[in-house]
């Protein structure tokens, strides 16, 4: 993916330190989505040796258990570090992440209980499991 690619060209020529590029919208059934995410991977490892340092999954509050298919599925094929877990700010609580972390051994890294970017908070897995049965 060109876009991915010169970002990261970009990030690496400006020293900047951390270099985010959002996939979104990528769906675990739909293949040739899939294989445009591990072409992103391979250009962006390309432009900086043993990048992408991270491949944070980013999963909905909402989505149930859809969420281990879904992890499953990406894992597979980008290998992911890390959750984020999302819209824990309304009736949702997540609860179903506890299988995906169980089953792929995936860390939570972040919350996301709002819309601002000060409503992405570090994980607290005490105060998560307090939320889920409060």
């Amino acid at each position: 993916m060109p876009k991915h690619h010169q970002a990261v060209k970009r990030g690496k020529e400006e020293g900047f330190d951390v270099v985010l590029c959002d996939t979104s919208g990528r769906l675990h059934t739909n293949f040739s989505l899939m294989e445009e995410l591990i072409a992103c991977k391979k250009a962006v490892g390309k432009v900086v040796r043993g990048a992408p340092n991270e491949i944070l999954l980013v999963l909905d509050g909402n989505t149930g258990l859809n969420m281990l298919p879904q992890a499953r599925e990406f894992n597979e094929v980008v290998g992911i570090t890390g959750l984020i877990l999302t819209k824990l700010d309304g009736s949702a609580r997540g609860g179903c992440v506890v299988s995906v972390v169980d089953e792929l051994g995936i860390p939570v890294k972040f919350v996301g209980v709002g819309e601002g970017v000060e409503d992405l908070q570090p994980f607290d897995a005490e105060a998560f499991v307090n939320a889920i049965f409060s």
